[in-house]
This record gives structure tokens, sequence and C-alpha cells, in this order.
């Protein structure tokens, strides 16, 4: 299968995957998870890598508030979007063109205070040993912020539109992809085999939350019809409740590695 390079996929994902609602209810979750790590105003800059970072919008935003920050991706069209609003925003960061599996030995990049890999490990061909690559990235101490596209979120779908026979194909085949040029992954996670392979990599796990836990199950319509705000606001509150956390679009996982 290889990993996916999103090359032939960047312009798309500038005008449709980060804004609007959908973005909204993910900064929300990922601050609220790391406002702890992150808090402490006019203190001593985290070293923040971004893993797979593609445009780096989160990461900016770090670089924003003080942080030091590289982000890396094997898309040198990602990368050269990245650049775009680094040169824009008057920012200091880096970008750096190599794949997540070479992060721990390259000498360009620092041992990680905070290390973001978001939406990356369901288009790898071995996610699990990715998570290993990425636990070597951390100063002792140091955290992961990672999520992943969640399988149950998807399987639920397809039960719900009445998708039987698609739902049996893709759990024969293993392979969840749609039509060429989708964003769905081709291999969507399980929340509960991530945090065993969380726990395998030796890291802790700090915090567990949903993206996006009833946003894409509700009618267009009905989206429509409620403040963006009051969305938000229950999204955060059913974002640590199961079952709802359960069946979110993607998973947060914060994690810190012990030693």
């Amino acid at each position: 299968m290889g990993d996916r390079n999103f090359d032939d996929l960047a312009q798309r994902f500038r005008k449709r995957i980060y804004g609007g609602l959908k973005g909204d209810i993910r900064l929300a979750v990922l601050n609220r998870d790391l406002a702890a790590l992150l808090a402490p105003a006019g203190g001593v800059p985290l070293s923040v890598v971004d893993a797979g970072g593609g445009q780096g919008q989160f990461a900016l935003d770090l670089c924003e508030r003080g942080h030091r920050v590289w982000i890396t991706d094997i898309s040198g069209e990602m990368l050269a979007l990245a650049q775009e609003q680094i040169d824009a925003r008057g920012l200091d960061a880096r970008t750096i063109q190599l794949p997540l599996q070479a992060l721990s030995s390259d000498t360009r990049l620092p041992a990680a205070d905070l290390l973001l890999c978001h939406a990356v490990l369901e288009w790898l061909e071995q996610p699990q040993q990715a998570l290993v690559h990425l636990a070597e990235c951390l100063k002792p101490g140091g955290y992961l912020s990672l999520t992943f596209y969640n399988r149950r979120a998807l399987e639920f779908r397809l039960l719900q539109r009445g998708s039987l026979r698609q739902l049996d194909r893709n759990r024969a085949s293993g392979d969840w992809s749609g039509h060429p040029g989708s964003l769905t992954p081709r291999n969507p996670l399980l929340p509960e085999m991530v945090m065993d392979w969380v726990a395998q990599a030796g890291l802790a796990l700090v915090a567990h939350s949903g993206i996006r836990c009833f946003h894409d199950f509700m009618t267009p319509e009905m989206r429509d019809k409620l403040p963006a705000e009051a969305i938000v606001e229950k999204e955060l509150l059913y974002s640590r409740i199961d079952p709802y956390r359960q069946l979110a679009r993607y998973v947060h996982l914060l994690c810190r590695r012990e030693q």
C-alpha cells in the first residue's frame, strides 16, 4: 500500500479541511486537552515538532504563542503551503521534508517537548511501528498529541446509511477508502487498538477525547439552524463521555513519555 503522500490534494486541504465548523471543533478539543501543557505565559518555550504536519495550522498557532516549531512532512506541496503561512505571518518556524519514520534519526530536529501527529497514522502502511518512532522522538517527560480517524465512526456511518454490502466488503478487504481522491483513509484505526500500541510504546495516556462526536451525524439543515458556538460547546461536553466519544470521527490521545 505504501504511505500516503498528499502532494496531489494539497490545494483541496487548503480550501476545505481546516476551515469552518469542523475546524472550530477540532481546535476547541485540542486547545482544551493541551491547555495545562501550554498554559504558562512567558515561561520557557517548548520545542514542538509537527510530524506529518502538512500545512501546520495548529503548530503555527503555537509558534505565534512563542514556542519553537518544526513542521515535517513527506509532501513538498503541503510544506510549501506551510512556508507561505510562515512568511505571511512573520513566524520563525522551520519546515523539513522527510518521512515520519526518519524523525528520530534526523539531527536537524530536537527531542520534542511536544510532538504533534494529527491525522497521519491512518494513512501509513505500518501505523504501530510509526508510533514507536514517535515515542523515540520525545524527551523524557515529553508529550505526544495524537489524532487519528476512528474506524468505529465509519462503521456506524455505513450502518446508518444502510450500506451493509459496502461494510462487508471493507471489513473483508481491510480497505476502507472511498473513491479515488477521497479523504477517507484506507486504514482507519480502532481506538482500543491504538491505546494498546501507546502502552506498548512506553507512553502513558493523559487525556482521551473524541473530535466531532455528533456533528457528522446531524443533517446539514439542522446544523445550519443552530449557532456554531452551541455545537462546539456541546462537542466539548460530550467529547469525553462514552458512548459519544466512541463514535467520534477522530480521536485525540494526549500521551506522556515517562522515561
